[in-house]
C-alpha cells in the first residue's frame, strides 16, 4: 500500500492477537502500566494497540471504543485524517505534522520522543492537545513501542486565549496607531477623513478589552452572540479602513470588491469583525510588498458568505495544520492562525469556515446562516 510517511503494513489479527496475549501473560509489566494516571499503550513494529491500561481503556469506552486491540493512535481518537488513505493513521500527507506520529518514527529508529500532537475527532469535533512520548523497547526478544499520552488541551486553551487577546488587541491598536500617524501630518480636509475612522479604531479597541471575558467563556462554551441586523459592505469597509492604515498593510492594498448588492445580514458583528479581521491580517502578512487582499461577500441560499482573497498559494505546513488550536507560524507566543475564526464562526455564529489555496491564490470563505437564532 502507498504511503505519504510511515509504513501502510498492518500485522496480521492473529499475530496481534498473539502479542496482545504475551502482555496479558506478564502480569508484572500489566499491573505497572494499569497503575500509571496516564494513559499508555504499548504498540507493535506496525504501530498497532497490543495493550493498554486501565485509565485509557475505560477512557476510550466512554467514548465508544470497546476494543482498541489492532487499531492505530488515529483510529482511537477519530482523527479526521484516518481514513483518507487505505494505509490508515500515520500514512497520509497530514500525518507528516503530526507529532504522535513523528514520535513514532523517531522510536522506530530506535530513539526515544516527545512531542505535542494536534488531533480533530471527526465524529465529535472535539480538537485533543496531546503530549505524547514514544520508546522503544524489546519483550520476549520482539519489538514494541511504549506510548505515554498525557492531555494538554486545557493548558493550549489557557494559552490560545492570550494569543487571541493579544492579537486582536494588537490588530486594532496598530491600525489606530497608523491612523494617528497619518493625521499627524495631514490637512484640514484629510483629518475629516481619518477622525471618523480613528474614532470607530478607539471603540473596537474598547469593546475587544471588555471582551475578553467573552473571549474566555467563548472557550468554555458559554458565551452568548447578541444578534442585529447591519449591511454587510459597511463591515467590510470599515475592515478595509482599519488595515489600510495598519502596519501589517504598509505597502499593501486592501480593496473591497463591489457592494455586496446591498447585502443586510443578522448576525454578532463584533465576533464578525474579529472573524474577517483575522483572516484579513492573516493575509497580509502572508504577502510581500505590493500585493493586494481583496474582501467580497455574497448573498447565498441559506444567508451569506464572506471572502478573504490574497494572491500567494500557502505552503504545505499551514494548509494541513489550518484551524489547529495551537498551529502558528508566528513563532511562540505569536498570533492565533486561524483557530480563533473557526471557534467563533462556527461555534456562535453558526457558520461554516473554508479555504482553497493555488497557483491563483488562498481564500477563505466564512459562509453564515442570514438570521442568527
Amino acid at each position: 500500500m502507498c504511503t505519504k510517511f510511515l509504513p501502510a503494513e498492518k500485522a496480521s489479527a492473529a499475530e496481534v492477537q498473539r502479542q496482545h496475549s504475551m502482555f496479558l501473560a506478564t502480569p508484572l509489566m500489566a499491573d505497572a502500566l494499569n497503575g500509571m494516571i496516564n494513559f499508555t499503550l504499548i504498540l507493535n513494529r506496525e504501530r498497532q494497540v497490543v495493550f493498554v491500561n486501565r485509565s485509557f481503556a475505560d477512557f476510550l469506552k466512554k467514548r465508544g471504543v470497546a476494543d482498541p486491540i489492532g487499531l492505530r493512535h488515529g483510529d482511537l481518537a477519530g482523527c479526521t485524517h484516518a481514513t483518507e488513505t487505505e494505509g490508515g493513521c500515520g500514512t497520509t500527507e497530514a500525518c507528516r505534522y503530526c507529532g504522535a506520529a513523528q514520535a513514532m518514527a523517531a522510536a522506530l529508529g530506535g530513539s526515544e520522543a516527545v512531542k505535542e500532537c494536534r488531533i480533530l475527532a471527526k465524529k465529535s469535533g472535539e480538537e485533543l492537545d496531546l503530549r505524547v512520548q514514544v520508546k522503544p523497547f524489546k519483550c520476549g526478544g520482539e519489538d514494541f513501542l511504549l506510548m505515554s499520552i498525557v492531555d494538554i488541551s486545557s493548558e493550549k486553551r489557557r494559552q490560545a486565549l492570550d494569543r487571541l487577546f493579544f492579537h486582536d488587541i494588537l490588530n486594532t491598536a496598530g491600525g489606530l496607531q497608523g491612523l494617528i500617524s497619518l493625521m499627524d501630518s495631514s490637512s484640514p480636509e484629510e483629518l475629516k477623513t481619518y477622525v471618523p475612522t480613528a474614532a470607530l479604531a478607539s471603540d473596537r479597541l474598547v469593546d475587544q478589552i471588555l471582551s475578553q471575558k467573552d473571549l474566555a467563556a467563548a472557550e468554555r462554551g458559554d458565551l452568548h452572540p447578541k444578534a442585529a441586523s447591519f449591511p454587510a459592505a459597511e463591515l467590510l469597509e470599515e475592515i478595509a479602513a482599519l488595515f489600510r492604515a495598519h502596519e501589517a498593510g504598509k505597502g499593501r492594498q486592501v480593496a473591497v470588491k463591489a457592494d455586496c448588492g446591498g447585502l443586510v445580514i443578522n448576525t454578532d458583528r463584533t465576533l464578525l469583525l474579529r472573524v474577517i479581521g483575522n483572516l484579513v491580517k492573516n493575509a497580509l502578512e502572508a504577502e510581500s510588498a505590493g500585493a493586494t487582499v481583496t474582501l467580497a461577500c455574497l448573498k447565498t441560499g441559506g444567508g451569506a458568505a464572506f471572502t478573504v482573497h490574497n494572491p500567494g498559494q500557502m505552503p504545505d505546513a499551514p494548509r494541513l495544520q489550518v484551524f489547529q488550536r495551537s498551529f502558528t507560524t508566528k513563532g511562540e507566543g505569536r498570533g492565533l492562525g486561524t483557530y480563533s475564526v473557526r471557534l467563533l464562526a462556527e461555534k456562535y455564529l453558526k457558520g461554516k469556515v473554508s479555504f482553497a489555496t493555488g497557483p491563483s491564490g488562498t481564500e477563505f470563505r466564512v459562509e453564515l446562516p442570514e438570521t442568527l437564532l
